[in-house]
C-alpha cells in the first residue's frame, strides 16, 4: 500500500513538475521587464506591504508584477521586500469571511490543532475553490498530518491555480523529499528557485539535495 503511494504519487509529481517547466518557460519568455514608473512604485515599502487592491484583476496584475520583480532581485535583502508583498496579497482572496477564517487557520495550525484547521479549510476551499493559499495551506495540514496522498493532491489545486507560487514549490520538493524521491525534489526545489532565486532555506536545501543526489550520479 505504502509503495502504491509512493508510485503513484511521483508520477503524480513528475506530472506537476511537468507543468511547471511549461509555466516557468512560458513567464521567463513572455513577462516583459517591470516599466521603470512601476518599478519606481514597487521600490515604495508602503505600496509593498500595506496597500492591497480591492479588485481581483487589480490584485492578479499586481501579483504578476510582483512575481517578475522577485525573479530579477538582485539581493537578499530586496528578495525580502518583494516576498513580504506576495505573500500578504496571497492571503487576500477578495472575501472577508474567506480571509477571516484563514486568519483562524494561522493561528490553529501554530498550535497544531490541525484536524480543526482542515475543518475549515474544507469550508474555505468550497466558499473560494480559485484561492490557492487555501489549497496551499491545505496541503502544509495534510503533511504534517503525514497524509502525502491529500498533502500532494492540495498542492496540485495550488499550482494548477498558481504556477509561481513558489511555497507551494517548495512544499512539493518537501514532500518528494519525505518519501524518498530525491529527483523529484531536486526539481521542485530548482523550479522555486527560478521564481525567487534569493530564499535562502530552498537554495540550502537545493544544495545539500544536489550533492547526495548527483554525487551518486543519478
Amino acid at each position: 500500500m505504502i509503495c502504491f503511494l509512493k508510485r503513484t504519487s511521483f508520477a503524480s509529481a513528475i506530472a506537476v513538475m511537468a507543468a511547471l517547466g511549461l509555466s516557468a518557460h512560458a513567464f521567463a519568455q513572455a513577462t516583459p521587464d517591470v516599466p521603470r514608473e512601476r518599478q519606481d512604485k514597487l521600490e515604495q515599502k508602503d505600496l509593498l506591504l500595506k496597500e492591497v487592491p480591492n479588485a481581483a484583476k487589480d490584485r492578479d496584475d499586481l501579483l504578476k508584477e510582483l512575481y517578475t520583480r522577485l525573479s530579477q532581485s538582485e539581493d537578499e535583502e530586496s528578495s525580502k521586500v518583494v516576498a513580504k508583498a506576495i505573500e500578504k496579497l496571497w492571503l487576500h482572496s477578495g472575501s472577508d469571511t474567506v480571509d477571516l477564517l484563514m486568519g483562524r487557520v494561522g493561528q490553529l495550525m501554530e498550535k497544531e490543532e490541525f484536524d480543526v484547521a482542515l475543518t475549515i479549510l474544507d469550508s474555505v476551499v468550497e466558499i473560494a475553490p480559485d484561492f490557492p493559499e487555501a489549497w496551499n495551506r491545505r496541503a502544509a495540514v495534510y503533511f504534517r498530518k503525514k497524509d502525502y496522498g491529500k498533502s500532494l493532491e492540495n498542492l496540485r489545486h495550488a499550482l494548477a491555480i498558481d504556477p509561481l507560487h513558489y511555497k507551494a514549490i517548495q512544499g512539493l520538493g518537501l514532500l518528494m523529499q519525505e518519501m524518498g524521491e530525491k529527483e523529484a525534489a531536486l526539481r521542485a526545489y530548482r523550479e522555486a528557485l527560478k521564481v525567487y532565486p534569493h530564499m535562502g532555506d530552498v537554495r540550502q536545501s537545493e544544495e545539500e539535495l544536489s550533492r547526495e543526489v548527483e554525487g551518486q550520479g543519478i
